[in-house]
């Protein structure tokens, strides 16, 4: 399924901050290879979205339009 790429902003905001992409897994309280899918635009569990525009204080639309 390589046509399932999910365009956001989780890169953009966090390198904004900025913050490491394991700095904000563990803000989050997710593994650093969720947050490395999320910003290649992998499928992820809209929960882990979810907690990941929170660890951003970020609006959920923002960050992942």
């Amino acid at each position: 399924m390589l046509g399932n790429i999910k365009k956001n902003h989780v890169k953009k905001f966090r390198e904004t901050i900025p913050l490491s992409i394991s700095e904000l897994a563990r803000r989050a309280g997710l593994t650093p290879q969720t947050i490395a899918k999320m910003e290649k635009g992998l499928s992820t569990r809209k929960n882990s979205e979810l907690k990941v525009a929170k660890a951003l204080q970020r609006p959920y639309e923002e960050v992942f339009p």
